[in-house]
């Protein structure tokens, strides 16, 4: 299944990643200053881009490591307004809610959320990719991320922090060393049951006092993520945003969970999508007619594979909407399309 070439996702980390291996004078500087340059002059990159430049990282020798000293690079300044506004909140509970809430302005290809977790005296945290990604660039991403979010909570709470749970996807890494002088976290690898990173909290935690705490400052910082998150939708964004959480999830989600991981509610993700001229559930049947093709084409999956994959209950109801639109049963279509590649 083919992945969307839409820029999405902000430059300026990439950008600073540059900026790391310009700085170790190892490689060809005027080459990276090149590419910086041009890098630069735009905002949003697609995802191909980036795993093409993640691949062009990683192939530099000595560049085992990237992903962590990214992470490392990363001050709460370097998530735009964000950071600002989480600096400025009153506790730690304020600015964490506030990360989950704006997640979309600092990397849209991952979503955050707040749970409960098992033990009461715990809150859980769950960074999730949204977005199809190849495994080395989502392992990087996976990384890049635990290690930014430990460098930002330390910068939030300092000293007063107490040690917390990291729990990672990805395979422990041969400089697991540098992970040990991260103090106020204990990080685990190769959980490959999750998706991401999932981040255990004591609840006691998130009351502490934050330094920079100013009620003012964090007001008029948050109605500026608001107008930015507001100036992202109305710019049409929106739709090209829900086209692609429907062509790249494993099975097509629904109106309130795309609404979910957009962190708004569904009457207001619906509204948006009614500015935009667009429907959700005609943007969902054209999307998904349009995976039915490629997978009845590009796959051996079986029809009920392909119905349950696109989001149907069963097998009939897909056969009956894929025959509305292309006047022809999935299996028919596979047949002509076998005898078209045949010829």
């Amino acid at each position: 299944m083919q992945k969307q070439q839409i820029p999405v996702i902000p430059a300026r980390y990439y950008l600073r990643l540059i900026e790391i291996l310009i700085n170790t004078n190892q490689y060809d500087n005027q080459l990276l200053c090149a590419f910086r340059d041009e890098l630069s002059q735009t905002e949003l990159l697609s995802i191909q881009q980036i795993e093409q430049f993640i691949a062009m990282g990683l192939s530099l020798p000595n560049t085992e490591d990237l992903a962590f000293e990214l992470g490392k690079n990363l001050k709460l300044s370097s998530h735009s307004l964000v950071g600002y506004a989480l600096m400025t909140s009153p506790n730690l509970e304020h600015a964490l809610r506030l990360i989950a809430q704006y997640f979309r302005l600092i990397m849209p290809s991952f979503k955050l959320s707040i749970h409960s977790a098992t033990d009461p005296q715990k809150i859980e945290l769950l960074f999730e990719p949204i977005l199809q990604m190849n495994k080395q660039c989502l392992d990087f991403h996976t990384e890049a991320i635990a290690v930014a979010f430990y460098y930002s909570l330390f910068e939030l709470a300092g000293q007063q922090l107490q040690r917390y749970q990291i729990y990672l996807n990805i395979p422990e890494p041969i400089y697991q060393e540098r992970y040990l002088h991260l103090v106020r976290a204990h990080f685990h690898f190769n959980y490959t049951w999750l998706t991401g990173i999932r981040v255990i909290i004591d609840r006691l935690q998130l009351a502490l006092p934050l330094p920079l705490a100013d009620a003012h400052s964090l007001k008029v910082v948050e109605q500026r993520c608001q107008e930015q998150l507001q100036k992202i939708y109305h710019q049409g964004e929106i739709v090209e945003w829900i086209s692609m959480m429907l062509r790249q999830a494993n099975q097509v989600p629904t109106l309130t969970e795309c609404a979910k991981v957009l962190n708004i509610s569904t009457k207001t993700l619906q509204r948006y999508l009614q500015q935009q001229g667009v429907e959700f559930q005609t943007l969902k049947q054209q999307i998904s007619t349009e995976r039915a093709i490629d997978l009845l084409e590009n796959s051996n999956y079986t029809i009920t594979h392909i119905a349950y994959e696109l989001g149907y209950t069963n097998p009939a109801n897909f056969t009956r909407a894929f025959n509305k639109v292309m006047d022809c049963s999935p299996q028919a279509y596979r047949l002509k399309s076998q005898e078209r590649k045949a010829t």
